[in-house]
């Protein structure tokens, strides 16, 4: 469908001002990009169209196409060489089979190309951030990107939630469930990353930065989504195993008045925002579906079924290939009570084979997860520490979502993919630093 009017007109406004701003300034629009891609829904922005190409030109696909013209033209003035970190093209050799086998079988069809286009997503969003993000000062200027861009999101969901309750005069939260202001869970990766990051001694950043935890908390608490509850509650104890530090006990209780604060001003603006409901009432209902006969038996059951039938009945190393859930059919439940791509490391496993889900459910984290622990153990800048502190916390969230939602297939993981790619290309240098460090040291002491 193509839509007229504003939509349209957005998209040749990002691409009118960015595309120049991407030859002038190359790193300003890098930034910008980021920024639309945190703080954007990202179901409203693939939902966008132009007359011209239609369903091959959205909003998202207008944000990247200025990140890859600020890459180049950011290369180009500096003469420097384009990175190529292994994984890239550990994932395009994947992604592609997949494709190959979806085009063979189903044909050159919008529902294919659309599946390969969201899941190459996140192999160029993890490029760009690997070959734009190489010093500390562009690694402090992408994090500011990526916190307004997860602020405005949360601002954009709690206005929608508040809007929605009142204008059409709800009696049922349920009505107001929505994942698409979760900003590719980087809330979530801000939120887990303050359990070991101090926070400043600055009494107004230390005000502001609790202001912007509530805010962070209170859109997690009103997407109504377990599996983005349960990742960030699961990341909290996982993250200290990984980045030790000094007094422990000391921060572990700091860090407990600080959430018991922040609980409480959460509840109390989670009551503002829907007046007449039981906030608590809202976590309870979510929770027990958990539990619940229907949640055992229910969609994501019937999902793994047919996912890992159809894996079985093809190839077990590369897979059925990319959307080949659109021929699946259950009779018995009808093909809308299947939640297809509900479980992350099943769809990797039926749709790219074992070396698929070998490739993503556990070399992608686990590279990650070393490059981010390395710079946290061996940066020598609190920036860079930092970025690597929030990579992993990022990481090990989705991860864990991933058990029960979603994968890196989908839509929405442009942020990520370009705060790994930073961290990828932060550790090479600082590898390299360490090493001339190491080297100078030999020498003076020779």
């Amino acid at each position: 469908m193509v839509t007229d009017g504003y939509p349209q007109f957005v998209i040749f406004l990002v691409l009118g001002i960015g595309i120049p701003l991407a030859i002038l300034r190359p790193y300003k629009a890098f930034l910008v990009a980021v920024l639309l891609l945190t703080a954007g829904n990202a179901e409203t922005f693939n939902q966008t169209r132009t007359s011209l190409l239609g369903p091959y030109l959205n909003l998202g696909d207008a944000c990247l196409l200025v990140a890859l013209v600020a890459l180049f033209f950011d290369k180009f003035r500096s003469k420097g060489p384009v990175r190529l970190p292994l994984i890239v093209p550990v994932l395009l050799f994947v992604l592609t089979i997949a494709a190959c086998q979806s085009f063979w079988w189903l044909g050159w069809t919008y529902e294919t190309a659309r599946a390969y286009r969201w899941a190459l997503e996140m192999p160029v969003a993890f490029l760009i951030g690997a070959n734009l993000v190489d010093t500390p000062g562009r690694a402090k200027a992408l994090i500011g990107a990526l916190l307004c861009g997860a602020v405005l999101a949360a601002l954009q969901h709690l206005y929608y939630v508040w809007a929605a309750w009142r204008l059409l005069n709800l009696h049922t939260y349920g009505a107001i469930r929505t994942v698409a202001y979760w900003a590719a869970s980087m809330s979530s990766a801000f939120l887990v990353a303050s359990v070991i990051w101090k926070l400043p001694t600055n009494m107004w950043k230390k005000i502001a930065f609790l202001m912007v935890g509530v805010l962070f908390l209170t859109s997690l608490l009103m997407s109504q989504t377990r599996s983005v509850w349960l990742a960030t509650a699961g990341a909290v104890p996982c993250l200290p195993l990984l980045f030790k530090r000094k007094n422990r006990l000391v921060n572990v209780i700091r860090f407990g008045i600080i959430l018991v604060l922040i609980v409480f001003a959460t509840a109390c603006l989670s009551q503002y925002l829907l007046p007449g409901s039981d906030v608590f009432e809202v976590v309870a209902d979510r929770a027990d579906a958990l539990f619940s006969q229907e949640a055992q038996m229910g969609t994501r059951e019937r999902a793994f079924r047919a996912e890992m039938g159809s894996w079985l009945n093809g190839t077990l190393v590369f897979g059925r290939g990319l959307c080949f859930m659109q021929t699946v059919r259950n009779p018995e439940t009808g093909p809308n009570r299947i939640a297809f791509g509900h479980l992350g490391y099943v769809t990797y496993l039926s749709q790219m084979g074992i070396i698929g889900l070998l490739a993503y459910g556990l070399y992608f984290p686990v590279m990650v997860l070393r490059d981010a622990s390395f710079l946290w153990r061996a940066g020598n800048d609190p920036v860079v520490r930092y970025t690597g502190l929030l990579a992993s916390a990022s990481i090990l969230c989705l991860s864990i979502m991933f058990l029960m939602s979603s994968s890196f297939l989908g839509l929405g993981y442009s942020a990520p993919g370009v705060l790994y790619g930073s961290v990828w290309s932060l550790a090479k240098v600082q590898k390299r630093a360490n090493s001339q460090d190491g080297l100078e040291i030999l020498l003076y002491e020779d």
